[in-house]
């Protein structure tokens, strides 16, 4: 039997998560490439850098057009630059109240890959209780934190949710969430907020799931004005609130 646990961050477990949330980010480039492709900001760049070229370099208009390659690729390095740089301004410039990792309990010499796998999701308490004896590796395959909001001590953030590509679709990511929600009822929070990009619709479904509703729609500029990305802001309710 394979299993995941659930459990509070240690300060060991630094370099590990910092390594997760990053690969989880820059999954999103694809996406996030896409959309720039069909936004009408990349056509706009291209004919600008294009009549550039042909009129105060007098360049040809065919290898002015040869150019558009280079544009491209050009943006998929910013994009990706721009997902690792977030990662990293999550992990490090925002301090939580709590934080917590799945960690993936495995053989050390197995031909069987995690995606093909069945994984049951214990928390730490009851894997100890059940005494469950394991010789293996560990290897931290997800990630979440929760810190005040901005605006109300009454509500909580809830970030830094990340879970290894390989171990999607087995429930982590909602256990994940699960346990952000019973800690937030237990510190007496009235709501769990977040915001995500619409590049991140995977995720999107999974708070839906989770009890999460839309509750504002804004754009925000991804590096500079010219490529915006729509923005959701969502809230679930922890404990009933009456005014």
């Amino acid at each position: 039997m394979y299993y995941i646990v659930i459990r509070e961050q240690k300060d060991t477990d630094t370099p590990a998560v910092s390594e997760t949330l990053r690969n989880a980010y820059v999954s999103n480039v694809s996406n996030t490439f896409f959309n720039a492709l069909v936004n009408e900001a990349t056509f706009q760049i291209i004919v600008i850098v294009s009549a550039l070229l042909f009129i105060f370099f007098q360049i040809r208009l065919l290898y002015c057009l040869m150019t558009v390659p280079v544009i491209l690729l050009l943006m998929y390095v910013v994009i990706y630059g721009a997902w690792t740089m977030k990662s990293a301004q999550i992990m490090y410039e925002k301090r939580p109240l709590c934080a917590w990792v799945a960690e993936a309990y495995e053989p050390y010499f197995t031909d069987k890959s995690p995606v093909s796998c069945s994984f049951k999701i214990v928390t730490e308490r009851d894997f100890k209780e059940d005494d469950i004896r394991f010789e293996g590796r560990r290897k931290i395959i997800g990630t979440v934190a929760v810190m005040k909001h901005f605006h109300d001590a009454e509500r909580a953030w809830l970030y830094r949710l990340a879970v290894d590509a390989r171990y999607r679709r087995k429930g982590v990511a909602l256990r994940l969430v699960q346990t952000v929600r019973n800690w937030c009822k237990t510190n007496r929070f009235n709501n769990i907020e977040l915001a995500m990009s619409e590049c991140q619709e995977g995720a999107r479904e999974l708070f839906a799931a989770a009890g999460f509703e839309t509750k504002q729609l804004y754009h925000k500029k991804l590096l500079t004005s010219f490529y915006m990305i729509q923005m959701f802001h969502l809230v679930c309710e922890v404990r009933p609130t009456f005014s």
